[in-house]
C-alpha cells in the first residue's frame, strides 16, 4: 500500500486490532521471527515504512509458496518449513509518495494507491467542520447512513430468501402457500422499506446541502495541505504529516472568532487557518524559502478558487514559454535594451490571449518601454501603454519574468502583499515560548540548524524561566553517546526532566534507536513536564516519522533589514529598553537614557547591516562572517555597562570594543576590518545621540527615532520599507544585480522541482497537451533526416570539384 499519509496505516491497525495484528520493521533484528510466529497462528502482519528494496527472504511469503506434506499446510522461510495457517495476512505500507517497485515484485502483490486526493481530503476536512460547527448534523447524517445501509441490506436478504424459496420449490408454485405468503410479505415489507430509505435519502439530501456551506474551509484546508506537502521536496527537513495538519485545522476552527452568520464565520475560520498554517509551517522553513512558502499559497488560492490564473499562464512563468529559435524571431523593436532572449519571451507572450499586441506596443510606445525597463524598481511602476490596467497581477509578474528577471522577487513581494495580505510578507518571530506550548510529552521540538546558528542560549532562557534550568539535561551526540542518550531520556520522562539531543546529524547511526524510542512511548505513561529537544542539521538520515510528529523551528537571522530590526526589538523587554529611565539616583539620567536609545538602535542597525551585506557576495565582504544574536547580546551588555560606568559617552571605546573585538574578532580580512569600523562609525556618533536629523542614509528613511516608548520604536520600524536598496548598506545600486539573478534563478528553480506534484487549476491546456505541443515543436526544428543515397553522390561532386581547383 502506497501510504504517504500512513492512513491505510492506521485503517489496517484498527481493522485487525482485534485478530491481535503484530507490526513489523525491516530494520528490526527479529522481524522474521515475529513473521514466522504469525505465519504459524494465523495472526495478520503490518510490514510498514518499507523502501523501494524488499528483503529476498520475504520472497516465499510474496509469492505464496505454499506446499503440502503429510496432509499439512508449510511454507519455507528461510531454511525452515513453517505451519502455515489460511488465517494469515501480510499488509505492506510505504512512505513512499512515488515508489518505483520491479515487475517481479508487483506480479505478485496487489498494490493499492492510499495517497490521499485533494477532492479526498477536502471531503475528509468538510466532515472535521460540519462535526465541530454542527454536530448534530454530523450524528444524524451518520444516523441515517447507518439506517439507508441497514434497509438495504434488509431488501438484499428478502431477496435472497425468496430466490432461494423458488429455487427449492417443487409443483406448481402457486400452490406453495408458504411462498405465496412470503411473497405477500416480502412486498410490504419491501414498500415501507423502499418508503424510509426515499425518506432517509431526501433528509440526508437536506443534510447535506446544509453542510456544503462549510466547504469553502474544507477547500482552503486541502489546498494548503498540499502546498506544505510539496515543501518535502525542497528539503527534507521540511516534512509535515497529515495527522498534525488535521490536528492543527481543528485548533485553528477553535480559535476563529464566532459569528451567527454562516457567510461571516466561514470567512473567519479560513482567514485563521491559512494564518495558522503560514504561522506554524513558517517557524521551521530557512529563511530562502519562507517567501517562496508565501508565494505557493497565494498561487494555489487563486488557481484553485479563484480561477483567474490560467494553467498555460502559470506554466509561463516558470519557463518563459520554452526555447525559441533565433531563425523564428521577429523584428526587434528596440535593440538598445531588449535582447534576444527578452525578444523570445515576448514573442512567445505575445501568442496568449492577454498578451496579443504586446510587441506591436513595444514598437509604438518605444520610450515609454525603455524609460520602465531601465528604471531602478520597475515592480513600482505602473506599466506602460495602458498595460497596467488591461493585465492582472499575475499577468504582470509574467511580463516582469520576460523583460526584467532580476526584479521578479521584489515582484512576488508586491504580488504577495495586494493578493493575501501583509501577514503573508512578515515573517513570524522566533518564538520559543510558544512552540513550548504547543508541545507535549510525546511531541518533540527540533532545532533546524544553519551554519553559524545556535539555539541553546533561547533554550537555557526558557528553561530559566520556566524554573527547569536545574532540570535541564543536554548532550552533544556522537561516537558511543547513544546508551548515555537513551539513559537521559528513561530518566527524564520519569523523573520531567527536559532532555536535549544535540548534532542528532552526526549519530545517523543510532537515529533508527531514537525512532524506537519516541514510538515506544506512545504506550508509556509519562510524566506531564518531560519535553525533548532535538537539533539537527539538514539530514536524510533523520527520522522521517519524527520530523511529521515534531515541532520544528529554525533560527536564522531574518531576511532583510526592516525583519533583522523587527527580531531585534521584538526580542528586547520593555525593562531593557527603559533600563536608564528607571535609575532615579543615577546623575544626568535623561541624557544617558537618550544616549542608551540612540545607540541600541543603532546597534541593532549596525547589526542588521552587516548581515545583510552577506547576500551580496564578494562585494559585501571579502569573507562570509557568520555573526549571530550572541554577538548583538554582548555588545549591547557593552554598551550599556560603559554607559551606566562613565559620565560621557565613550564613542571611542564603544566603537574600538563593538567594532574591532566584539564583531572585529570574527573578520580575518584586514580591509573586511576597515569595513566594519568605517560602517560602525555611521551609528556610533556624537550627532547621531544629539541630532534628532541625523539620517543613516541619503533617502532619509532610516533613522534612529526620537526618544520614546518601546512601541513607537516597533511602529517605526514596521513602516521601514520592505525591499532593502543596497545604498542602505553602502553598496552601489548596482551590487543587486548579481544577488537579485542568483535570487530569481533559485526561486524558480525551486518551484520547477516541486510542480509533478502540483494539482492543476481551473482551464486552459492540460500538462500533457502542453508537453506534447512542446515535443512536436522541437521536432519540427530539427534538421531534415539525410538521405544517404542521394547525399553521397552529391559529397563525391563537391570533393571532386575541390580537387580540380587545387589542380
Amino acid at each position: 500500500m502506497i501510504d504517504p499519509q500512513t492512513q491505510a496505516n492506521r485503517w489496517i491497525r484498527a481493522m485487525e486490532k482485534k485478530n491481535r495484528i503484530q507490526v513489523i520493521k525491516l530494520t528490526e533484528s527479529t522481524y522474521l521471527r515475529t513473521l514466522e510466529n504469525c505465519i504459524r497462528v494465523g495472526n495478520p502482519v503490518l510490514l510498514e515504512n518499507v523502501e523501494e528494496n524488499l528483503d529476498p527472504a520475504l520472497e516465499p511469503v510474496l509469492s505464496r509458496q505454499v506446499f503440502k506434506q503429510q496432509g499439512r499446510l508449510l511454507i519455507r522461510l528461510g531454511d525452515t518449513d513453517v505451519d502455515y495457517s489460511p488465517d494469515f495476512r501480510f499488509y505492506v505500507t510505504s512512505k513512499l509518495p512515488n515508489p518505483h517497485y520491479p515487475p517481479e515484485i508487483c506480479v505478485k502483490v496487489t498494490v493499492v494507491n492510499f495517497t490521499v486526493t485533494p477532492k479526498g481530503l477536502e471531503d475528509q476536512l468538510l466532515v472535521q467542520v460540519v462535526a465541530h460547527e454542527r454536530p448534530e448534523l454530523e450524528e444524524e447524517k451518520n444516523n441515517l447512513v447507518l439506517q439507508i445501509a441497514t434497509g438495504q441490506k434488509q431488501l438484499k436478504d428478502i431477496e435472497d430468501k425468496i430466490l432461494h424459496m423458488l429455487a427449492v420449490s417443487q409443483g406448481n408454485i402457486l400452490d406453495d402457500t408458504e411462498l405465496i405468503e412470503t411473497l405477500g410479505a416480502s412486498k410490504t415489507t419491501s414498500v415501507e422499506i423502499n418508503s424510509q430509505l426515499a425518506q432517509a435519502s431526501e433528509t440526508k439530501t437536506k443534510i447535506d446541502t446544509a453542510c456544503e456551506g462549510y466547504r469553502p474551509v474544507a477547500k482552503r484546508g486541502a489546498l494548503l495541505y498540499f502546498v506544505v506537502a510539496d515543501l518535502a521536496g525542497i528539503d527534507p527537513m521540511y516534512q509535515y504529516s497529515l495527522q498534525f495538519f488535521v490536528k492543527l485545522f481543528n485548533s485553528s476552527m477553535d480559535r476563529a472568532a464566532q459569528s451567527q452568520e454562516l457567510g461571516e464565520r466561514v470567512e473567519m475560520m479560513i482567514r485563521v487557518i491559512t494564518e495558522d498554517v503560514y504561522t506554524q509551517v513558517c517557524r521551521g522553513l530557512f529563511e530562502k524559502d519562507k517567501k517562496l512558502f508565501s508565494f505557493l499559497i497565494t498561487v494555489q488560492i487563486l488557481r484553485m478558487e479563484r480561477q483567474s490564473i490560467a494553467d498555460e499562464e502559470w506554466s509561463f512563468f516558470l519557463t518563459k514559454g520554452g526555447f525559441v529559435d533565433e531563425n523564428d524571431l521577429p523584428p526587434n523593436p528596440a535593440e538598445d535594451f531588449i535582447g534576444k532572449s527578452v525578444l523570445g519571451g515576448l514573442r512567445n507572450l505575445d501568442a496568449l490571449g492577454p498578451f496579443h499586441g504586446i510587441l506591436e506596443s513595444f514598437r509604438q510606445e518605444t520610450e515609454a518601454w525603455r524609460e520602465w525597463c531601465q528604471n531602478d524598481s520597475p515592480q513600482d511602476l505602473k506599466l506602460p501603454a495602458g498595460w497596467g490596467d488591461k493585465l492582472n497581477a499575475f499577468q504582470q509578474l509574467m511580463l516582469m519574468r520576460v523583460l526584467r528577471d532580476e526584479k521578479v522577487v521584489a515582484a512576488v513581494t508586491i504580488f504577495i502583499l495586494n493578493n493575501v495580505g501583509k501577514f503573508f510578507v512578515d515573517v513570524p518571530a522566533f518564538d520559543l515560548a510558544s512552540s513550548y506550548k504547543d508541545s507535549s510529552p510525546l511531541i518533540p521540538i527540533i532545532f533546524v540548524l544553519s551554519t553559524g546558528a545556535d539555539p541553546t542560549l533561547y533554550l537555557q532562557n526558557l528553561a530559566r524561566d520556566m524554573g527547569f534550568f536545574e532540570r535541564l539535561k543536554m548532550i552533544s551526540l556522537g561516537q558511543g553517546q547513544g546508551p548515555i542518550a537513551e539513559s537521559l531520556i528513561s530518566m527524564g520522562r520519569e523523573g520531567g526532566d527536559w532532555v536535549c539531543l544535540q548534532n542528532c546529524h552526526l549519530a545517523s547511526s543510532w537515529m533508527p534507536e531514537l525512532e524506537k524510542l519516541l514510538e515506544s512511548h506512545q504506550s508509556l505513561k509519562l510524566h506531564e513536564e518531560f519535553r525533548l529537544w532535538l537539533t539537527s542539521m539538514p539530514s536524510k538520515v533523520f527520522p522521517a516519522s519524527v520530523l511529521q510528529s515534531g515541532i520544528k523551528l529554525t533560527n536564522e537571522p531574518p531576511k532583510g533589514l526592516r525583519a533583522n530590526l523587527k527580531r531585534t526589538y521584538e526580542d528586547l523587554t520593555e525593562e531593557e529598553f527603559n533600563y536608564f529611565d528607571v535609575k532615579e539616583e543615577m546623575e544626568d539620567r535623561d541624557n544617558k537614557s537618550r544616549a542608551w536609545k540612540k545607540l541600541l538602535f543603532g546597534l541593532s542597525f549596525f547589526h542588521a547591516s552587516i548581515q545583510e551585506r552577506r547576500k551580496y557576495g564578494a562585494i559585501g565582504w571579502n569573507i562570509r562572517y557568520e555573526w549571530n544574536q550572541s554577538d548583538l547580546l554582548t555588545a549591547m551588555a557593552n554598551l550599556r555597562m560603559y554607559l551606566e560606568e562613565q559620565s560621557e559617552v565613550p564613542y571611542e571605546t564603544l566603537r574600538y570594543v563593538v567594532g574591532d573585538v566584539n564583531y572585529g574578532g570574527r573578520v580575518t580580512d584586514y580591509m573586511d576590518q576597515r569595513c566594519v569600523a568605517a560602517i560602525l562609525s555611521t551609528y556610533f556618533c556624537d550627532e547621531a545621540v544629539r541630532n534628532d536629523d541625523y539620517r543613516y542614509t541619503e533617502d532619509g528613511k532610516y533613522y534612529a527615532p526620537a526618544r520614546g516608548e518601546i512601541e513607537a520604536t516597533r511602529d517605526y520600524i514596521d513602516r521601514l520599507p520592505l525591499l532593502d536598496r543596497p545604498e542602505v548598506f553602502g553598496l552601489h545600486r548596482n551590487a543587486a544585480i548579481a544577488f537579485e539573478n542568483s535570487e530569481t534563478k533559485y526561486f524558480v528553480e525551486t518551484i520547477i522541482s516541486i510542480q509533478p506534484r502540483s494539482g492543476g487549476g481551473g482551464g486552459g491546456k492540460s500538462t500533457d497537451e502542453i508537453a506534447a505541443e512542446l515535443a512536436a515543436d522541437l521536432a519540427s526544428k530539427l534538421p531534415a533526416v539525410l538521405d544517404q543515397s542521394s547525399n553521397t553522390s552529391a559529397l563525391t561532386v563537391a570533393a571532386g570539384a575541390e580537387r580540380h581547383e587545387r589542380g
